[in-house]
């Protein structure tokens, strides 16, 4: 794993793809390690929460139809540094919103520039697999996690300090945006990997596996992600920096599977690590549910990172190399499905949670884990 990652670091191409994985999680994590405050700034119930967060999906669902459309006219490497600078502006706007409806527009609005970079970076990532021969897909979701754990831990320790949200953000999207810009000469001579087609239309037979898996994988991590701090500060009592912890030990575990991932997947094979991280991952969470504290619980939310880690990326992975489909058009099918599914399990959780407890909107992820497991066992890859 060291020269890999040494080997990663080297390669310029490479690491500026990693580095904007990392740009996208640290921001992200920034905002979702303070989505109490914004709750009780609000005073929103956990329902209403959840149909304010719907903004997210809604956004990533108004860009699938012209994602192909995009990929196929913007190059590559200019593809994603418009999105990573158009994700920087956006983030900070729902800290500034001022009820449920306001937060929602403003989250559609992230939910845009979120799709529309999440494609790009791994489509990018992809080129430079192709063009250089080398494998770093995973090493990049590493990165991707390495962020959020950076963001998410740097933020309860920001909240405890009693930095105002609005601050927060502005700051660290700026951070990004100057990061961007070293970056800038490099990503632009990143090689192309445009997509086929115009139009948005259904994924092909070949990668339905692949999208059902990553919609159940990524609502497994979006409930984490939105949810774990609130299912810590309110369910388990946690102070405000032991609620951070979930999601900083759970993107800490996925970074940690990430970077040993590209080796893992030579020796065990892609089918068999898919459906044992999902499998890990379904234990974690009920150990989550199940925590009678919230050490307990803080351990359960990283088993689910670890389980989880090299699930998405073996899935990008596949699905650019599936015979009969476009690379581009593999990797959109993927990223949208799993954009979607990232971001649809917080309201979705949300209005379990109202009706039902926090503790049976994660116990339905599970059971999408588990059912991902067992898909993953059936899969040709």
């Amino acid at each position: 794993m060291i020269r890999t990652l040494k080997a990663f670091a080297l390669h310029l191409p490479s690491l500026s793809v990693g580095l904007t994985f990392m740009t996208l999680s640290v921001l992200f994590g920034s905002w979702l390690a303070r989505l109490p405050e914004v709750q009780a700034a609000l005073a929103l119930s956990e329902g209403q929460l959840g149909l304010a967060l719907l903004g997210l999906p809604l956004g990533a669902l108004a860009l699938t139809p012209f994602a192909g459309w995009l990929m196929n006219r913007i190059h590559t490497g200019r593809a994603m540094a418009l999105s990573t600078l158009l994700f920087c502006a956006s983030l900070p706007f729902p800290s500034f919103a001022q009820s449920q409806f306001a937060l929602m527009g403003s989250l559609f609005v992230v939910g845009l520039a979120n799709n529309f970079m999440n494609i790009s970076m791994n489509a990018a990532a992809s080129a430079v697999e192709g063009q250089y021969g080398i494998t770093i897909m995973s090493t990049c979701h590493g990165m991707f996690s390495l962020g959020a754990m950076i963001g998410a831990g740097s933020a309860g320790l920001v909240a405890a300090a009693g930095i105002p949200l609005q601050n927060h953000l502005v700051a660290v999207a700026l951070l990004m945006v100057g990061l961007q810009i070293l970056l800038r000469p490099v990503i632009l001579a990143l090689p192309d990997s445009p997509s086929e087609g115009s139009s948005f239309t259904l994924p092909p037979r070949a990668l339905l596996g692949l999208v059902f898996i990553g919609f159940c994988i990524m609502i497994g991590e979006g409930a984490v992600a939105d949810w774990s701090a609130i299912y810590l500060r309110n369910t388990l009592l946690a102070d405000p920096f032991a609620a951070s912890l979930g999601y900083a030990g759970f993107s800490l575990a996925m970074a940690l599977g990430r970077f040993a991932g590209d080796g893992i997947k030579v020796r065990f094979g892609a089918a068999r690590l898919i459906a044992t991280g999902s499998l890990l991952g379904a234990g974690g969470l009920g150990m989550a549910i199940l925590a009678p504290s919230p050490i307990a619980a803080v351990a359960g939310f990283t088993l689910v990172g670890l389980g989880f880690s090299t699930v998405v990326p073996l899935l990008f992975s596949s699905a650019a190399k599936t015979p009969g489909v476009a690379p581009g058009t593999g990797i959109a099918a993927v990223a949208s499905s799993g954009v979607v599914g990232f971001l649809i399990g917080p309201p979705l959780i949300g209005g379990i949670a109202e009706h039902f407890g926090l503790s049976t909107g994660l116990g339905i992820i599970a059971f999408l884990a588990l059912v991902s497991s067992f898909i993953g066992r059936k899969l040709k890859i």
